[in-house]
């Protein structure tokens, strides 16, 4: 009748969509995480000129090596890129496609587990350089990347397979999993590190200055993968029905690779400093007081004035043997080069 309101054919419709899940928990997370990995992602970038630019002299494994963790950490932030853009911006007005997963979803969780694997290698390495019974925890190490990889592996692969991202509930444990591996060996390999470290103190206070920095460096750096490993962990299994644990994924991968590459180019501010050619005895005297540079001063040059002495009596010259011994007495420090630091420990 004309004095009845028509229904409108959109009130009609919105009934028969499907009801949307929560974005704030689920992608409002992964966007999250993909805001913050990808400036980590420059922060990798910057590390990695840094190391073009100082390191050239090291050898071809390392080099291939660090080419290879941020080629792959390229692809990881690709694949959130992906992410985002393909379930916020491509699936806008098909909100049934929120349930069921993506190529580049699925490829998370085996393209973190490689990179976190290769960059625990990097200390696992150093652990097996010290030698002697520390190489048994580097091998125990291994055995856990081992496991953290196959549960990454496992996760992929149920991904793939099920319909839907409500049916990978079931399977996040397998996240937990590879997280627990992951946090258990890092935190064996830095407290060895640690321990290691400060065995090697030397008593003198510029190398132990230098020795507690890498302490703190290695406290610092394994703390914070550490505590994002746990989180990932615990949100995987209280809470696998979000995606709150993938969001955090993104992040603890972009955390891992700038450990090692900040590992690398740390040296350089820690490493005894090699002379440089061409270098002055006066420039190697410039890192002492003032005090001590004017007695050595002082003493080299009546050595040199006895050096050659001319006789009346024969017209000859004879050359004395003069040795100058410098036995410099100070109250203040004596710079001392950290040579006692472990092999590839800086």
């Amino acid at each position: 009748m004309e004095g009845q309101s028509q229904p409108s054919p959109s009130a009609g419709a919105l009934p028969l969509l499907p009801k949307l899940p929560p974005l704030d928990n689920t992608y409002g997370a992964i966007l999250l995480g993909s805001f913050a990995s990808l400036m980590l992602y420059g922060l990798t970038l910057h590390q990695a000129y840094r190391y073009i630019r100082a390191h050239a002299t090291d050898g071809l494994y390392m080099k291939c090596y660090v080419v290879f963790i941020v080629v792959l950490d390229s692809l990881h932030s690709g694949l959130c890129m992906h992410i985002s853009y393909w379930y916020l911006v491509k699936c806008y007005f098909r909100p049934d496609r929120l349930f069921t997963g993506v190529w580049s979803l699925n490829m998370i969780a085996v393209t973190v587990g490689m990179t976190i694997i290769l960059c625990q290698c990097f200390f696992a390495r150093r652990v097996y350089i010290i030698g002697g019974k520390l190489r048994n925890i580097a091998f125990i190490a291994a055995s856990l990347f081992l496991g953290e990889l196959a549960f990454a592996i496992v996760a992929t692969v149920k991904a793939f397979v099920l319909p839907n991202l409500i049916e990978f509930r079931k399977f996040a444990w397998t996240i937990s999993a590879a997280y627990g591996l992951s946090v258990g060996s890092n935190a064996m390999l830095t407290s060895v590190l640690i321990f290691v470290l400060h065995r090697s103190r030397t008593g003198f206070q510029r190398t132990d200055s230098k020795i507690d920095t890498l302490i703190k460096y290695a406290v610092c750096t394994g703390l914070m993968t550490d505590l994002f490993g746990v989180l990932a962990l615990v949100f995987a299994l209280v809470q696998p029905s979000n995606l709150i644990y993938t969001g955090i994924d993104l992040v603890t991968s972009k955390l891992y690779v700038n450990s090692v590459l900040a590992a690398l180019n740390f040296r350089d501010s820690v490493a005894p400093r090699k002379p440089t050619s061409g270098r002055t005895e006066g420039d190697r005297l410039s890192a002492y007081p003032r005090s001590i540079r004017q007695q050595v001063s002082d003493t080299e040059a009546w050595s040199h004035d006895l050096q050659y002495l001319s006789t009346a009596s024969s017209g000859s010259m004879h050359v004395f043997d003069i040795k100058a011994v410098r036995n410099v007495e100070s109250d203040g420090a004596v710079p001392i080069e950290p040579s006692d630091l472990p092999k590839d420990m800086v």
